[in-house]
């Protein structure tokens, strides 16, 4: 018990403190977050993900494993919620908000910043991995998914390719392998805009959570986010086990996929207009149930 506790205090609670600030901003002043989710977006990530991959200086072998880490668990989730589909016999549309909630987690602003509170750098540059990897999912598969397979597939190209750190994280290991040495000023200004992701990604996530805080229906946001903070670490823990994951590797990427549904899910189904309160739902319940969850399997998995 004494171990859980202190994972919610020493880990947890630090990220929903400055969450929390986000939160009140969002409620007193109702700013628009788009701007300040664009500019964590375009700038303040890209130079996390190039600053923490260089700087990190993991072996190809880890980072082959961690993506291939990422791929299996977010495919794999969504056969799952295939089959819970079929069982519970949902509608097409409710089918959809179950893939995209139970898939795609908040592996950015909560899981990098619970992973650097817990293991530090060396724990950030591997659950960077995941996010990268994960962001690309969003935009091609769960656009893909949102669209039921309605859109072309260069729009979610087109995506993909607007997003800056898939960019980012090609640099970084083209000049990892090449063991290149980037110019002292430009590295300085690209680890003092690395500086701003994190704190920067916490006060998105409190004023996204101020804009979506009602819960329009449990109906399916209860097996949403039962499937997503139950289901989603299991399927973690036999996916690392059979890649063989050990230490950091296996501990971030756990956690990761720990995580509570994604954020910007809400944009994806907005926008394809795929029950946009539900999946609102989901998002926030699942999130304020993960404290718990994520204390509870950190220490029943040794993480």
């Amino acid at each position: 018990m004494s171990g859980i506790v202190e994972v919610l205090t020493q880990n947890i609670l630090p990220i929903f403190i400055v969450a929390a600030l986000g939160f009140l901003l969002q409620r007193s002043q109702a700013l628009d977050v788009r701007t300040l989710s664009s500019v964590v977006f375009n700038v303040f990530t890209p130079c996390l993900v190039f600053s923490s991959l260089v700087g990190s200086r993991l072996p190809l072998a880890d980072l082959a494993q961690l993506a291939a880490f990422s791929v299996i668990v977010v495919l794999a989730m969504g056969l799952f919620g295939l089959l819970a589909g079929r069982l519970l016999r949902l509608s097409r549309p409710d089918v959809v908000v179950l893939l995209l909630t139970i898939m795609f987690v908040n592996g950015g602003n909560f899981g990098l910043t619970l992973n650097q509170l817990r293991y530090g750098e060396p724990g950030l540059s591997r659950a960077l991995v995941f996010f990268i990897v994960s962001t690309m999912l969003v935009y091609t598969v769960g656009v893909f998914l949102a669209s039921m397979g309605n859109s072309d597939w260069r729009h979610a190209l087109r995506r993909l390719l607007r997003v800056p750190a898939f960019y980012a994280v090609i640099v970084a290991v083209f000049v990892y392998t090449m063991q290149l040495e980037v110019p002292g000023p430009l590295m300085s200004a690209i680890d003092i805009g690395a500086a701003g992701a994190i704190p920067g990604m916490l006060i998105v996530l409190g004023m996204n959570i101020a804009r979506l805080s009602s819960l329009s229906s449990l109906r399916l946001a209860l097996p949403a986010a039962s499937m997503r903070l139950v289901l989603g670490p299991l399927i973690a823990l036999v996916t690392a086990g059979w890649l063989g994951m050990q230490g950091l590797n296996r501990s971030t990427s756990i956690i990761e996929f720990s995580m509570p549904t994604a954020v910007v899910t809400t944009v994806i189904a907005t926008e394809f207009d795929v029950q946009p309160g539900e999946v609102t739902s989901i998002v926030v319940l699942s999130t304020l149930l993960s404290p718990i969850t994520l204390a509870i399997y950190i220490n029943l998995f040794s993480l």
